[in-house]
C-alpha cells in the first residue's frame, strides 16, 4: 500500500510519499524519465533500507539525502515509511558540482548547517508551492540548487553509507588531534565542535576502538613528549617546557602520567 502527492515548483517536482510494506525495485527499464535526476529526501516516519547502485543506504528521519535517480536500485520500507523528497534536474546541479556523488547522506541533529539549511529551505518551497509565479519559482530553484551544492562542498569526501560517514567523522577527529595536541584546552567538547558534531556522537565514533577519544588525545601526548625526551638537540629543553608544549597543564601531572603509561620517569628516560 502507498500513496504519492506531487506538485511542481519551477523546474522541481516536490513529492510526499507514503510506503506500507512494499518492496520496489527500479530497473534500468525504468531510469529513462529519471535518470536526468537527483533526489533530495527528507524522511518523516520509519525506515526504508535502499539499494543504490550496489550501496545499501537506510533512510530515516533527522537526516537528508541525495541520490542519483540514473542507478539501479531497490526500496525496501521496514513497515510504514513517509518521506518527503524533491526531485532535482541534474543539469542545474552539475552546474554547480562537477562531481556528484551517488549517494550523500549528512545528520539533521545541530552538527551540520549547511544540511539543516537546506532542509529547511526544502520544506519552505513545498509550503509556497501554488502561491508563487514563474519568476518566484525560478529564484526558488536556483536558491536551492545552490544549497545542495554549499551542503556538498562542506565537506571534500562524499560519503555513499552511514559507515562511511561515520569512519570519514572519525578521521575528522583524529586529524582534529593530530593538529591541536598541543593546546591544552582540547577536550572532547572543543574536539567535537570543531569536526562539527555533537560530543555525544564523537564518543559513540570511538565506541569500538581500543582507545576513548581522551585515551587517544593522551597517548598522542605522551608519545610526542617521548620523542622530544630521547632528542639529543633537545637533550638542554627543561621537562617542564616539554610537558607544556605537548598539552599537559603542569609538570607533576606529565611525570604522573608518563611514569604510569612507560613505566619510567621523564627524567629516568633521558638519563638512558
Amino acid at each position: 500500500m502507498g500513496w504519492l502527492a506531487s506538485q511542481s515548483v519551477g523546474a522541481l517536482q516536490l513529492n510526499h510519499i507514503a510506503l506500507s510494506g512494499l518492496h520496489m525495485r527500479r530497473t534500468s527499464v525504468h531510469l529513462s524519465g529519471l535518470a536526468q535526476n537527483y533526489v533530495l529526501a527528507l524522511p518523516a516516519a520509519g525506515r526504508s533500507r535502499n539499494v543504490v547502485g550496489g550501496h545499501e543506504v537506510l533512510l530515516e528521519p533527522r537526516r537528508i539525502y541525495l541520490i542519483s535517480a540514473a542507478v539501479v536500485g531497490d526500496v525496501q520500507p521496514e513497515g510504514h515509511y513517509e518521506s518527503f523528497n524533491t526531485l532535482i534536474p541534474v543539469h542545474l546541479l552539475r552546474q554547480r558540482v562537477s562531481n556528484l556523488p551517488t549517494v550523500f547522506s549528512a545528520p539533521l541533529d545541530g552538527s551540520d548547517p549547511r544540511a539543516e539549511l537546506l532542509g529547511v529551505y526544502a520544506r519552505q518551497i513545498d509550503r509556497l508551492a501554488g502561491q508563487i509565479g514563474d519568476s518566484e519559482a525560478q529564484v526558488l530553484t536556483t536558491q536551492l540548487c545552490d544549497l545542495v551544492a554549499l551542503m556538498l562542498r562542506g565537506d571534500t569526501r562524499t560519503f555513499c553509507d552511514d559507515r562511511s560517514l561515520a569512519a570519514a567523522h572519525k578521521q575528522k577527529a583524529l586529524d582534529c588531534i593530530e593538529s591541536h595536541y598541543a593546546d591544552e584546552d582540547l577536550s572532547a567538547e572543543t574536539i567535537a565542535r570543531r569536526c562539527g558534531i555533537s560530543e555525544g556522537y564523537l564518543h559513540r565514533l570511538f565506541r569500538d576502538s581500543s582507545q576513548s577519544v581522551m585515551e587517544r588525545l593522551r597517548a598522542l601526548r605522551l608519545s610526542k613528549a617521548r620523542e622530544m625526551l630521547t632528542s639529543a638537540a633537545l637533550a638542554n629543553l627543561p621537562i617542564s617546557e616539554i610537558a607544556y608544549r605537548n598539552g599537559f597543564r603542569s609538570q607533576s601531572n606529565f611525570c604522573r602520567v608518563f611514569r604510569q603509561i612507560y613505566g619510567v620517569s621523564p627524567t629516568q628516560l633521558r638519563r638512558h
